[in-house]
């Protein structure tokens, strides 16, 4: 399997220790390093899923913690979604997550918490382009040390299931329900079959 935005890698090694020979990619130099750290004997690359290209095949590919949603435009989500395709085998399954709508609220700063003198502190907005825009903060003694905003942009599951279709993908199924529950999840759970 390949694990494709795989961060530091806790899915990839989650389906190796149940026997599933595991790849991870991820554009983030940093999350790659804590991943290659924590699980060696799982090959790690770095890569962008817009373009990430490889010789190998794989019968299953994954993209959780909405990382589908870090992809700005439909046309690169497509994109990405063409090169899935090409490296899953035929026959086998591609797996991902996406937002739903109603779990990206603005709301105020909110503290996650401190430790040791460290807190985070997490905010979600709105740019004037419709993005939901995820502000996370560092502070040290009431200062502020680090700053990151990270961008997302939400698609409806019909979207997502278009792009797919036009991507090559024949079957695609969407539900925002987990196995054998009945409420509803935060997430989209979308899977794509690959004809073979």
């Amino acid at each position: 399997m390949l694990d494709i935005g795989c961060g530091t890698g806790v899915l990839c090694h989650v389906l190796q220790e149940h026997g599933i020979k595991a790849h991870g990619m991820d554009l983030s130099e940093g999350m790659l390093r804590v991943a290659r750290e924590k699980y060696p004997e799982i090959p790690f690359e770095q890569g962008n899923m817009i373009t990430y290209d490889t010789p190998l095949r794989f019968d299953l590919v994954t993209s959780t913690c909405d990382a589908m949603n870090h992809i700005l435009s439909p046309e690169d989500l497509e994109q990405a979604m063409r090169h899935v395709h090409m490296y899953l085998a035929p026959g086998w399954y591609f797996l991902f997550d996406l937002l739903k709508e109603g779990e990206t609220v603005e709301c105020d700063p909110e503290d996650l918490g401190e430790i040791d003198g460290t807190r985070l502190q997490f905010q979600i907005g709105r740019t004037e382009e419709g993005l939901v825009n995820l502000k996370i903060e560092l502070f040290r003694d009431e200062e502020v040390v680090q700053t990151e905003e990270i961008h997302e942009r939400i698609y409806s599951p019909e979207l997502a299931e278009q792009l797919l279709k036009k991507a090559g993908f024949k079957q695609v199924w969407c539900t925002d329900q987990l196995l054998g529950e009945s409420e509803h999840a935060a997430t989209w759970f979308v899977i794509a079959r690959k004809e073979g």
